[in-house]
């Protein structure tokens, strides 16, 4: 089964515990040099493996941060930005166009600028205009460095007075992932393992991730992106309510196309009373069309680890379907040719 690994991508998800961990230590020992006071707006900036993390965090501390925060995926900033915007470029290979035309912007329009990157352009732009940069570990998918992208971000904004955060939430994470690897790692896995059975469920289906807490929101999206990059298949996402007022009639399609689909809805205890009864409802009319549900529930006490709960859970069971479809989880071909193809028509 595990003959299709080609690059030991497994060892990423097994360092994932350590990943984090070395990622505190890292923001720990940075110098970020950030005038909060200035501070009215926070716009990351990001694309892919790196903008997850904004995602995340923003959804996070939504009910705690004291400014807007929104996450920006392209080129040009928003008009908005200012001597009063922070404008966070997060790209892992440092080298990413749209974040480093963000930064750019950011810069020409007066905005603080924090990056967060391993290498690359935006490590030479960070030294030549004297702006703050976390450096971290390259040498990963980006999709895989997660723990380096999000911690440092983390703990950036609940060490600053624009939010409150808990140290104790992040250890919690710690203990929890360690204990969700032995879980997963199929040499210390017992016959129990939830990914492994989330990725023969999904066998030559397509997934559509569901969940309906504002602060998961992120989430499905992240199960979504590494089923496209891990496991090479289509996959959908969607939140409560939202999907109530449009998706759900799409279930009304022709079964002989439904019958493709499998709906995993992410569940957590913070779900307000509506949404679980929306929940719970969509569940049933989902089933009547003869469309599997599955239910995942979020393990752990703080909101921060049933988060990463869950996203550890989707990085397995994406890594479990890569392996039974066949597939070499690291090869991202059809993005290399594009960023090829892109590359030869910016040199022409």
């Amino acid at each position: 089964m595990f003959d299709y690994d080609h690059h030991n991508f497994i060892k990423f998800l097994n360092d994932f515990p350590a990943q984090l961990k070395e990622a505190q230590e890292i923001y720990e020992s940075s110098s970020v040099n950030i005038d909060f006071a200035r501070v009215k707006q926070i716009v990351f900036a990001g694309m892919g493996g790196s903008a997850i993390s904004g995602d995340l965090v923003s959804a996070y501390l939504a009910d705690r941060l004291a400014v807007p925060a929104i996450v920006h995926r392209g080129y040009d900033l928003p008009e908005f930005v200012n001597a009063e915007t922070l404008v966070i470029g997060s790209s892992y290979s440092g080298n990413t166009e749209e974040t480093i035309s963000s930064i750019q912007q950011g810069l020409e329009k007066g905005a603080q600028v924090l990056a967060i990157s391993s290498n690359g352009e935006v490590e030479k732009m960070a030294k030549e205009n004297g702006f703050s940069l976390i450096k971290i570990p390259g040498g990963l998918p980006p999709r895989q460095a997660l723990g380096y992208l999000f911690v440092p971000l983390l703990l950036l904004l609940t060490n600053s007075p624009l939010t409150t955060g808990e140290k104790e939430d992040l250890e919690e994470v710690f203990k929890l992932i360690a204990e969700l690897q032995k879980r997963f790692d199929p040499k210390q896995s017992q016959g129990n393992n939830l990914a492994h059975h989330i990725a023969q469920t999904l066998y030559h289906t397509i997934p559509v991730i569901y969940t309906a807490v504002p602060y998961l929101y992120p989430v499905p999206v992240r199960w979504r992106n590494q089923f496209n990059e891990n496991s090479k298949i289509m996959a959908f996402s969607n939140v409560f309510p939202e999907l109530n007022h449009n998706e759900i009639m799409g279930w009304e399609g022709p079964p002989e196309v439904n019958r493709m689909f499998r709906v995993i809805i992410l569940r957590d205890p913070g779900e307000s009373e509506r949404n679980r009864q929306r929940v719970e409802i969509t569940k049933t009319i989902i089933k009547d069309k003869g469309i599997p549900v599955l239910e995942i529930f979020a393990e752990g006490k703080s909101q921060l680890a049933r988060m990463f709960s869950l996203i550890y859970t989707g990085d397995w069971a994406s890594y479990y379907l890569a392996m039974i479809n066949e597939k070499d989880p690291i090869r991202i071909d059809s993005i290399d040719l594009l960023k090829k193809k892109l590359s030869e028509l910016k040199q022409s």
